[in-house]
């Protein structure tokens, strides 16, 4: 008898052929991959008779996922439509075309029969081919504290983030004398993809405000900026998720208000949503001060007769009481000192602590010519952190008709889980499920913290 789990194949004949589970687990770079999933996927494609996905460790050490498959589809070309579909690190390395699945005397799938994949190449290190790229693999070895990058590597998969991508951008325009928005980096972010961007228009904003962070099938992920009013962070979701995710950020269109709460805020947030997606339902998702506003734009889209699918909040404190604010970047100087740290230009070399004005003399003497454009973007950051923080003391919630999902980081408080349900549940109307996680607040979005939790939001959003 078989069981549910089982993947079996019907023959012409009536005749069932087992070929394994579909519940097999395995591990594979940190990241829980259930084969049968990555193996329905394979199987739907067009052109694809059968297919089975096994993890294979043909070098000790190296344990990869290979997937196998009969008929007419073209293997490259399957491994490509698996990376639309699935998220990164559920594509298998390679895909191996067969005549048949070798099968075993009781009509079983022989697994130990399935030969060895070429993996041309993948997650091997590929060297840079030309002097821009090697200038580009520099930077990036250099601001992220690495030996070597590879020529495909993700800037943002070796430990990028918002800062560090602005440091990576200026170096960038100051080297190869270029013009590229921060924002180039998050479209491009290895060393191959960024180098054809560097004679892109040089007039495209750092800052927009709605930002495609990654395209995708499905439901979008709509996610609300946190306390800087930048969605880059959220960037690093897409290694889990193959959905689309937008980025909702604090620029003003040229039709809205200046928000005076969070609600006004909310309201034209969710105008831009309707205007990406007018029909719904909507996955809404906000860390820390972005969760109050993901909160107030579903109870928002709500009352225009919209269906909310998720809400979703990442360590969001309703209240300011007892929180430990970040202290950057809230001073000005601090970080006006980090953008000189940013074009190696030690503080202490300095004769005498500098103004704005006296160390953007400085920098456009040292050739720095686009100084002004950063120091403008931090000038944003700070300005954002602190109306932020003032709407939050002055908001008072509203009730969302739905459940909220929670993911709390108690890396530095093992009772803050308990604490946000609580606090968050005389504002939902439905359930708070929470899901902790050991990490600092400040850490929510970085690779090691995604890695405790990426898979449990794709199960929560991609079901």
């Amino acid at each position: 008898m078989y069981r549910t789990g089982d993947l079996v194949r019907w023959r012409a004949d009536g005749q069932l052929d087992y070929l394994g589970r579909a519940d097999e687990q395995v591990k594979i770079r940190g990241y829980r991959i259930e084969l049968g999933e990555v193996q329905a996927a394979l199987a739907a494609l067009d052109g694809v008779d059968q297919a089975v996905v096994i993890a294979r460790e043909d070098r000790p050490g190296s344990k990869r996922l290979v997937g196998y498959i009969t008929g007419t589809a073209d293997p490259a070309e399957a491994r490509a439509a698996l990376g639309a579909r699935l998220p990164a690190y559920m594509v298998p390395a390679a895909v191996v075309a067969l005549d048949a699945l070798p099968m075993t005397v009781n009509g079983k799938l022989d697994r130990r029969a399935l030969p060895a994949p070429e993996y041309e190449g993948t997650n091997r290190y590929r060297a840079p081919a030309n002097p821009t790229e090697e200038t580009l693999a520099g930077i990036y070895a250099e601001v992220l504290g690495l030996e070597r990058v590879g020529v495909d590597d993700s800037f943002f998969d070796l430990g990028g983030d918002s800062l560090s991508a602005m440091r990576v951008v200026a170096e960038i325009n100051k080297r190869l004398d270029a013009d590229l928005a921060v924002r180039t980096l998050f479209h491009a972010p290895s060393v191959r993809s960024l180098s054809g961007q560097l004679g892109a228009d040089g007039s495209q904003l750092d800052i927009v405000p709605v930002e495609v962070l990654k395209e995708g099938a499905g439901l979008p992920l709509f996610c609300i900026h946190p306390g800087g009013g930048m969605s880059w962070p959220y960037q690093r979701l897409s290694n889990y998720l193959s959905c689309s995710i937008i980025g909702i950020q604090q620029l003003l269109l040229d039709e809205e208000a200046e928000p005076q709460t969070i609600p006004d805020m909310a309201k034209n947030y969710a105008d831009r949503i309707q205007k990406v997606d007018p029909i719904g339902p909507y996955n809404i998702l906000g860390w820390s001060f972005g969760g109050l506003v993901a909160h107030e734009v579903a109870i928002e889209l709500q009352q225009r007769g919209c269906v909310i699918a998720r809400l979703i909040v990442f360590d969001a404190q309703l209240s300011l009481e007892g929180a430990s604010l970040p202290t950057h970047p809230l001073e000005d100087k601090q970080m006006l000192d980090e953008i000189l740290r940013f074009y190696g230009i030690d503080i202490a070399e300095l004769e005498e602590p500098l103004d704005a004005e006296q160390i953007e003399k400085v920098m456009l003497e040292r050739g720095v010519k686009d100084f002004p454009r950063y120091k403008r973007l931090v000038d944003w950051i700070i300005q954002n952190f602190n109306k932020n923080t003032e709407l939050q003391r002055s908001h008072e919630p509203r009730i969302f008709d739905g459940d909220l999902i929670i993911f709390s980081a108690v890396g530095n408080e093992s009772d803050r889980s308990s604490y946000l349900v609580e606090t968050w549940r005389p504002y939902v109307a439905g359930s708070v499920t929470d899901y902790s996680v050991d990490c600092a607040h400040e850490n929510m979005l970085t690779v090691e913290s995604l890695s405790l939790y990426g898979q449990q939001l794709r199960l929560l959003l991609e079901p």
